[in-house]
């Protein structure tokens, strides 16, 4: 889903679906007539008007793809999530805890499918593009969702634990820096920062350095080049915090996730750098977007294995 998300939005595919519909939208147009409809309304909007007025038909078919799969998958999900559920509540499968977890997490679920809608239409108004905050907002979910399953998974399977405190708020630390990173890497994507880097600078300024600008509008909200910066260079902080966490793990029965940890850390640089250096190419950025979960996961799993046991 996020993946197909980050293909939505680097084929500028997010704006062309302008109606919300719970049932009606699992429906896609089925001929050209319903083709032609929908295609009118897309054409009302901004992103129609002002970028894509010489769009024909045959294009508008080929962004919408993307956002449909998108809107599509996500029912998918819920379907994935209510059916099971209700089927073990039924059957007495669920206790009293994993009740209230499966719970918070089907509002957790809704609550991202509003968030969703709620980032489209900030790019039907005026400007045919997504607020990069609501992006972030959007983003930062999908991933709490994801963690939230991932914890939820290992309790069930009750995975054995190996308490170290010093791990444990090294982690946290990792964790909360990786978030305000994975909100920059959205700000980037809303901002089309990742297109952005100064023509006479050379590879080391690109890769390791803040390059220098003549400029008075400096903001890491708004301007796309600051925060493209602020995001390369983020990235060498949290490698250093990666390194540290293997360094106190590499002794202890959390070795593999702290080797791991770092291993992903440093390969996600690597194609947050190709990525970067290859203007955005689809393939790369959406593998860097991958790799973003990867890293997040394994920092999740090395937090809940260094946590100690309730009571």
């Amino acid at each position: 889903m996020v993946l197909i998300g980050g293909i939505t939005r680097l084929t500028h595919s997010g704006l062309s679906m302008v109606e919300w519909k719970l049932i009606g939208g699992t429906i896609p147009p089925l001929n050209e007539t319903d083709w032609k409809e929908t295609f009118s309304k897309y054409q009302q909007f901004p992103e129609y008007k002002k970028i894509n007025k010489d769009m024909i038909l045959s294009e508008f078919k080929a962004i919408f793809f993307w956002e449909y799969i998108h809107r599509l998958l996500g029912r998918l999900i819920g379907l994935v999530f209510i059916i099971p559920f209700l089927l073990f509540w039924k059957k007495q499968w669920l206790d009293k805890r994993l009740k209230k977890q499966l719970i918070f997490l089907f509002l957790l679920g809704s609550l991202q499918g509003f968030l969703g809608w709620f980032m489209v239409k900030s790019g039907l108004v005026d400007v045919p593009a997504v607020s990069h905050f609501r992006l972030a907002v959007h983003l930062v979910m999908a991933f709490v969702l994801i963690a939230y399953i991932y914890w939820i998974i290992m309790e069930v399977e009750e995975k054995e634990k190996f308490p170290s405190r010093k791990v444990h708020n090294l982690v946290i630390c990792f964790m909360i820096l990786l978030l305000i990173q994975i909100i920059y890497g959205a700000f980037t994507a809303g901002l089309k920062g990742g297109y952005l880097l100064p023509p006479n600078s050379n590879y080391f300024e690109k890769v390791f350095l803040y390059t220098i600008r003549d400029s008075n509008d400096f903001s890491l909200l708004n301007n796309g080049f600051d925060i493209q910066a602020f995001h390369r260079l983020f990235a060498w902080i949290l490698a250093i915090i990666a390194f540290q966490t293997f360094k106190k793990t590499q002794y202890t029965n959390l070795r593999t996730e702290g080797r791991l940890l770092f291993s992903l850390v440093v390969f996600q640089i690597i194609l947050g750098i190709s990525t970067l250096l290859l203007t955005v190419q689809i393939h790369v950025a959406i593998t860097h977007q991958f790799f973003a979960i990867l890293v997040f996961l394994s920092a999740f799993r090395l937090l809940y294995l260094s946590t100690e046991n309730s009571q």
